[in-house]
């Protein structure tokens, strides 16, 4: 009986077994979790003996490999983790080598005389459906009967509420259709005026006539929160131009009031039944969507709308926010944002519409999450806030700028005029969040490690948050600190330059030490690790608010300029005075002391590290951290914000001119730092030589 399946098997025709489902990128970069799926389409067995999955994952099929007709057959990295995740009865045959890459790449069914006898080369980009490309979904071929080669056969497996690798593996496609269904092109539409209709157009074709093409479109105002399925209207499209099996079909959205949130997909039906509708309702972002409003800003900064459309997401958990005992933490991340973030640049240049993103709630604001194929200005997450004191959302930005100028990896960061829910909050700080696009903008590898650094966490692990590779550990962190602990002079020096990217650090340091930073040796800062053969560590700033003479406690003058140039190294210990006794700092001595970092520490102790380090801090003194580099920056800043808090204070009930004198005030207080702390470094650095 076995023999004669297996003689019935090799008698398979080519193109009856498929490349039917790929999870090329789990959420949370869960790697041990990708798989391709085969699926024999035809009415026979077929046996895969000798056959080949080559690019990407790369397995050969033992003898016997049998696939039943109408069956299927999963080929994975890992199969402890693959049964885990998706149970133990999926018919996995094999494990993998090799790995498939997150932003696309071909893959090749050979048979066992090496014939190609399936390819798909994916991507994550549309075309391509995005619901795949980390967002939970499997990326499924829609008909396995039609050819894999092109996108309009794939499309994403249902998305779950809550982020998790999903797909379909050893069972039918959420998405199969024995005919593919009609194929919708590219949608092109424009952005109405007030008071216009908004034109749609957009490309059908079909194998069988096309039956019908309609648009569904619902519109949101002030004070709603869902625009779903129930609340659509639909409008038939009109072909005006092509035949029943391809032609353009036009429809139009009749005009919106002012602040109305519209979205819109569409759907087409063949003569078959088949349907297809575009977006998919399985993609993160599953409308078209666009903003009725006309920009009329004319202001310095750009203009931000925040529209919360369903229940606030939960702030995400750590160390300080864990729930109380016996009650469960948050739930998990959302697959399918409820909000929408609307961009309106300076100079009245179109309104940026960037819906169905997540708007999670943060200390003074919120942490906007887009989409990773729709960034703002290449970043994808970034935090918008007001937290606290005024000055530190101009003590932030200022620091970031002399990062940069100093040639440090700095996130971007800026200000922009708010609304949340359309009540006006005047202008907000918004900072880049250090993540794998921000690795990306800054020319970096995004599969290298990159860890937060927790000052309240227990012991260098505990510390060190781990924010890419999730799964793999710290190791590469534990052992760079334990060779800095135990190497010393010349010996350490190699290990420094091996290991380390001198220049970068040192950069970080200078400028740490120019804007007074002390809380940027043992906290507040990101480092990355890249892994490729020969890869550095770098370190990257955060949290720059309490910098610039301000600490806790400290003068609100802004007339502390002294911050000694030991900071962070090993050998460095607290004042024993009689004044910072008294000062209660949680450390001991000074409130702004704080104990040497885990890399500061060995770094500027090292000797021939700490004859660059100051080699470069009187070189950025004398070049970049100066009257003539910073106070136009200081100016440009004064003058683009001053119009804002005066509008801020107002929308809030606040007293303008109150507040238009304490934002003098600390632009003042950043001149007289410039000068008087450049001053200071540049005789401490001469007394060191």
């Amino acid at each position: 009986m076995w023999f004669a399946l297996v003689l019935a098997a090799t008698h398979l025709l080519a193109g009856e077994v498929v490349i039917n489902e790929i999870m090329y990128h789990p959420p949370d970069d869960r790697d041990e979790l990708q798989y391709v799926e085969l699926f024999n389409q035809g009415n026979q067995p077929a046996d895969l003996a000798g056959w080949s999955l080559n690019k990407g994952l790369k397995f050969t099929f033992a003898k016997p490999t049998v696939v039943p007709a109408g069956g299927y057959l999963v080929v994975c990295r890992d199969r402890t983790a693959f049964a885990s995740h998706y149970g133990s009865e999926i018919n996995v045959v094999g494990i993998a080598t090799g790995r498939l890459k997150h932003g696309g790449e071909r893959l090749e069914l050979t048979d066992a005389q090496g014939l190609v006898v399936d390819a798909v080369k994916y991507d994550d980009r549309e075309p391509w459906p995005i619901g795949p490309d980390g967002y939970s979904a499997s990326l499924e071929r829609i008909s396995p009967s039609a050819p894999g080669d092109t996108p309009d056969n794939w499309a994403p497996s249902k998305l779950p509420a809550a982020r998790r690798a999903a797909g379909t593996p050893g069972r039918q496609n959420d998405s199969f259709s024995a005919n593919l269904p009609p194929v919708i092109g590219r949608v092109e539409f424009a952005v109405p005026a007030l008071g216009e209709p908004a034109p749609v157009s957009v490309s059908v074709t079909a194998a069988d006539d096309v039956k019908s093409v309609s648009l569904l479109y619902a519109a949101l105002g002030r004070g709603e929160t869902r625009a779903g399925e129930a609340n659509e209207k639909e409008i038939t499209c009109e072909r005006v131009s092509g035949d029943a099996r391809s032609g353009t079909y036009r429809a139009a959205i009749p005009p919106q009031p002012e602040h109305r949130l519209v979205r819109f997909r569409l759907r087409a039906v063949d003569a078959g039944g088949a349907v297809r509708l575009q977006p998919s309702e399985n993609e993160p972002r599953p409308t078209h969507s666009y903003y009725v409003l006309a920009n009329t800003n004319t202001t310095g900064l750009a203009c931000v709308h925040l529209l919360q459309l369903g229940p606030q997401e939960q702030r995400g958990a750590s160390l300080r926010t864990r729930p109380p005992r016996g009650q469960r933490a948050e739930p998990g991340t959302p697959t399918q944002g409820n909000g929408a973030f609307i961009y309106l640049p300076t100079k009245g240049r179109p309104v940026q519409t960037f819906d169905h993103i997540r708007l999670t709630p943060r200390q003074g604001g919120w942490k906007v999450r887009l989409h990773k194929d729709r960034p703002l200005n290449g970043m994808t997450t970034l935090n918008v806030f007001f937290e606290y004191q005024p000055r530190w959302v101009l003590a932030e930005h200022l620091a970031y700028e002399l990062y940069r100028k100093a040639g440090v990896p700095a996130p971007l960061s800026g200000h922009v005029r708010v609304w949340h829910n359309h009540r006006p909050l005047g202008y907000h700080l918004y900072v880049e969040q250090p993540n794998s696009s921000f690795l990306r903008r800054i020319g970096r590898d995004d599969s290298g490690n990159l860890y937060k650094l927790l000052w309240y966490g227990n012991g260098l692990v505990g510390q060190h948050e781990k924010k890419t590779n999730l799964r793999t550990g710290h190791d590469d962190l534990t052992k760079i600190v334990e060779q800095l602990q135990r190497t010393a002079g010349d010996e350490q020096w190699q290990l420094i330059q091996q290991h380390f990217n001198v220049e970068e650090f040192i950069n970080y340091f200078a400028v740490n030490m120019c804007i007074q930073n002390w809380d940027g040796f043992f906290n507040n800062y990101f480092v990355y690790h890249d892994l490729k053969p020969g890869g550095k560590w770098e370190i990257y700033p955060w949290d720059e608010d309490k910098t610039w003479g301000d600490y806790d406690g400290g003068s609100r003058d802004y007339d502390w300029h002294a911050m000694p140039l030991t900071i962070g190294m090993n050998t460095d210990q607290p004042s024993r005075d009689l004044r910072s006794l008294f000062q209660g700092g949680p450390f001991g001595g000074t409130s702004w002391w704080r104990p040497p970092g885990w890399f500061s520490g060995p770094l500027l102790a090292n000797p021939e590290f700490r004859k660059r380090f100051l080699a470069r801090l009187k070189e950025v003194c004398e070049t970049v951290f100066t009257e003539e580099k910073m106070l136009p920056v200081i100016i440009a800043l004064e003058r683009r914000l001053k119009p804002e808090v005066e509008f801020r204070a107002q929308a809030l009930g606040q007293d303008p001119q109150g507040a238009l004198k304490e934002f003098s005030q600390h632009m003042e207080s950043f001149r007289r730092q410039l000068v008087n702390r450049r001053k200071f470094i540049l005789n401490e650095v001469a007394k060191a030589k």
